[in-house]
């Protein structure tokens, strides 16, 4: 028989291993590489063709920063709910169809605000799927080989819909020491529709004709996150 202290201990959760709470705030601060491609239609005063005729591409990197709140609602289940920004230089070409003209577009910027939801693998392993609405900012351009008159294609805003997943853990889980401290890598894939690019004359800004351009965005990230509960972040 147990002694009657002992019993008591047990009673209390002594000799049990604290797990962490994932609950809480947090900010991360990141970068990565992202890749896009895009379909292009010929466009009869807005009335896209039926089928592309160019599919361009493009690739680079970029920074990323953002918040979220966390809410583990059992021992091995968290969701949560976030937004995001990524910024950067996610460069390739734009084409006029049918045409011989060319320029460079740039995805600058992708804000995204959603929900995820993860399994803990391990008390400081988080594996998680995520999804929401993602917008996107594209450069204008001008066209090459110079037209007779001079063309650009304006720059584009698109609205649509992310998908995505990733794993998170602490950086003890390394073996570095740093209470508050997380790190995450994340792959997401965006779709943002089909919407005409207009085409105008370069010096007078008059419109000329359009290009209908859908993109998606693909993206790899890898980001510190700090989670504002550390301090209070085990029980048992």
């Amino acid at each position: 028989m147990l002694p009657p202290m002992a019993t008591a201990a047990d009673m209390n959760g002594a000799g049990q291993a604290p797990t962490r709470d994932w609950s809480g705030f947090y900010l991360s601060a990141g970068g990565g590489f992202g890749w896009w491609s895009a379909d292009q239609y010929t466009d009869f005063g807005g009335f896209p063709a039926p089928g592309p005729s160019e599919r361009t591409t493009g690739s680079g990197g970029f920074g990323t920063v953002g918040g979220g709140y966390d809410w583990q609602f059992t021992p091995n289940w968290v969701a949560g709910a976030f937004a995001d920004v990524q910024f950067g230089d996610i460069r390739g070409s734009i084409r006029a169809p049918f045409e011989q003209y060319s320029g460079t577009t740039n995805d600058r910027l992708n804000l995204a605000a959603g929900f995820r939801l993860g399994v803990l693998a391990a008390p400081d392993v988080l594996i998680y799927a995520n999804g929401g609405y993602s917008h996107a900012e594209f450069t204008g351009s001008g066209l090459d080989p110079t037209p007779l008159v001079p063309l650009s294609v304006a720059g584009q805003h698109y609205d649509g819909w992310f998908v995505g997943g990733g794993v998170e853990n602490t950086l003890d889980f390394t073996g570095i020491s740093s209470p508050g401290w997380f790190m995450k890598t994340e792959y997401r894939f965006a779709d943002y529709g089909r919407k005409s690019a207009g085409m105008y004359v370069t010096a007078t800004g008059a419109p000329d004709s359009a290009i209908a351009f859908r993109p998606t965005v693909q993206t790899l990230s890898f980001s510190l996150v700090y989670r504002f509960n550390e301090a209070g972040s085990t029980r048992f």
